[in-house]
């Protein structure tokens, strides 16, 4: 009797957990509307649906190889469908399916996708991340005679209009008035050296005539009218390679406004960069009163002992952050030895953007970059009548099902039926639990489980019906049926799981969330026939004390 309460009272915990677990829940989230993001109560139902059932985005991504050819494609979109997996997996979508065409496409399926411009953004990202010092030994001021030349030679832009005025690098000369001049103060940020304010030396040259020293080493402004003009300098290949050896021109990723004019920045570092990215193992967004948004990563062991050597080389040195061949914010004074904690500066940038560059640089950068080849948004209409469709025969497979249970077997087939009930709600919890969500072929997984949980109880009482014609007694039969049909039941489930596991190891998107949904339903139909059903023919046992006939 006591082993009897157990295991009542085990049954009634599974099902009230299961209940909890599949119930909807208000929970505050932060959702963008009108563009803006807001924290907002919604309601959240544990068990998502899929891209075919709910609609979302539809992503082809392509190699874009317009800055190189890449020599190994196989090898390289390989990589990068790890990256994207990753990055789509941080990202919290439900079931997405990444996967590869051909030996250069890449799809992604990103089922109810609420934001599709930023799905575009961090999929695309190529987050590749350098630490570099600014050049402190004039090279590009050095060059500039023989890269003005080259820039006669190769003549201008066609369109004056289009990439700026040149006439309007004068004004450019007006900054160093804005400055305070201290000669010997490299490492603080209110006083500049004479040599960080005055213009480049008059050449008259097309790219002389844009720059003006900036603040630190290394560092220029150029007006925001001739930005254009001078990124068409400088993308020419024959001006790259006139850039002094060991050094290399990053552009920063913001502009900034000094006496009522915006200026981009431009600056010279050591092409060789002290540390990657590829050492980061954790970066997380933040804000400080000081900083205002930033990233906040973390580097491996290894990493960490490579950058705090390369940083006590460079102590007073500037450091620039380079993001995809931006220069991220103001470049830092390295005041000492810097070892696996480190932030990335974001400015003005907002809390969003940092959670996105956050996300990318624990996902990795990508191998190679890629470009969005098509773009579709799938509506919720096939869904839906996937979702009428297969509830209708869902609906009439279990109407049969129960119908030829209790018909069959009469009461037994009843109690069957009641483990089927505890089978469908375990299976459903378990799903919810594992963050699976509801697609066709996941369905599927759930029906073929439920073939399975009705195929262990005809075993259980088949058995049980030969032992009555045997003439034991009931309690004898109900007993001797379960234990004989236990290693029956047992060999079908473990072979369909191993059958489902290796489904799910080497399969992508629908076909795992059929394998996840079957595995599930496995381990509930092993529980509902064995357990509870035996649970409740013991519970009429007890009631009638053994002496009336099994209705089976």
């Amino acid at each position: 009797m006591t082993n009897l309460k157990y295991r009542v009272a085990t049954i009634v915990a599974l099902v009230l957990i299961s209940i909890w677990a599949l119930w909807p829940r208000t929970v505050i989230e932060r959702v963008k509307r009108d563009g803006v993001f807001v924290y907002d109560t919604i309601q959240r139902v544990p068990l998502k649906r899929g891209l075919d059932l709910q609609g979302g985005m539809y992503l082809a991504l392509e190699l874009d190889e317009s800055k190189g050819v890449v020599s190994d494609k196989e090898d390289a979109i390989q990589r990068a469908v790890k990256v994207v997996r990753n990055r789509i997996d941080e990202f919290g979508v439900a079931e997405p399916t990444v996967q590869t065409v051909g030996n250069n496409r890449i799809i992604v399926e990103l089922p109810g996708i609420d934001d599709p411009e930023r799905a575009e953004a961090v999929v695309q990202q190529a987050a590749h991340l350098q630490f570099m010092i600014t050049d402190e030994t004039n090279a590009l001021e050095r060059a500039m005679t023989r890269l003005d030349q080259i820039a006669r030679d190769a003549g201008g832009p066609t369109s004056r209009g289009a990439l700026g005025d040149t006439s309007k690098a004068s004004q450019v000369t007006g900054l160093e008035k804005l400055f305070t001049q201290d000669s010997g103060a490299k490492g603080a940020d209110t006083t500049k050296a004479d040599s960080a304010t005055s213009p480049i030396p008059p050449t008259g040259g097309p790219i002389s005539s844009l720059l003006q020293r900036g603040e630190m080493p290394g560092e220029f402004y150029i007006t925001q009218e001739n930005v254009a003009r001078a990124e068409y300098y400088f993308s020419l290949p024959q001006i790259q390679q006139a850039i002094p050896p060991g050094k290399a021109v990053k552009w920063g990723a913001d502009t900034m406004s000094i006496g009522g004019q915006v200026y981009r920045t431009l600056y010279v570092v050591d092409s060789r960069p002290i540390i990657t990215g590829e050492s980061i193992n954790d970066a997380r967004p933040n804000t400080t009163p000081i900083d205002g948004t930033v990233v906040e990563f973390q580097l491996d062991n290894e990493g960490g002992r490579k950058f705090r050597n390369e940083t006590r080389k460079h102590i007073q040195d500037y450091m620039a952050i380079v993001l995809d061949d931006r220069v991220m914010g103001r470049p830092p004074v390295i005041q000492g030895e810097i070892g696996v904690r480190g932030q990335i500066t974001l400015g003005r940038r907002d809390m969003q953007q940092a959670q996105d560059l956050a996300l990318v640089l624990r996902a990795g950068a990508l191998p190679v970059p890629l470009k969005i080849a098509d773009v579709r948004s799938i509506g919720a209409s096939l869904g839906d009548d996937a979702i009428r469709q297969g509830l209708s025969a869902g609906a009439l497979g279990i109407a049969i099902v129960i119908l030829i249970m209790v018909v069959y077997y009469r009461f037994s087939g009843m109690l069957a039926v009641l483990g089927l009930v505890f089978y469908s709600l375990t299976t459903l919890a378990m799903l919810a639990g594992f963050g699976a969500v509801l697609t066709l072929p996941g369905i599927a997984g759930f029906v073929l489980s439920i073939g399975m949980a009705v195929d262990a109880n005809f075993l259980i009482f088949e058995r049980i019906r030969e032992e009555v014609d045997r003439g034991k007694t009931i309690r004898t039969s109900i007993d001797e049926g379960f234990s004989h049909a236990w290693s029956a039941i047992v060999d079908t489930h473990v072979t369909t799981a191993l059958t489902a596991a290796i489904l799910y190891q080497f399969g992508t998107g629908p076909v795992r969330g059929f394998a996840v949904a079957l595995l599930a339903g496995l381990a509930a139909s092993m529980v509902s026939a064995i357990f509870v059903v035996r649970t409740l023919f013991l519970l009429w046992l007890n009631r009638t004390r053994g002496t009336a006939p099994l209705s089976i």
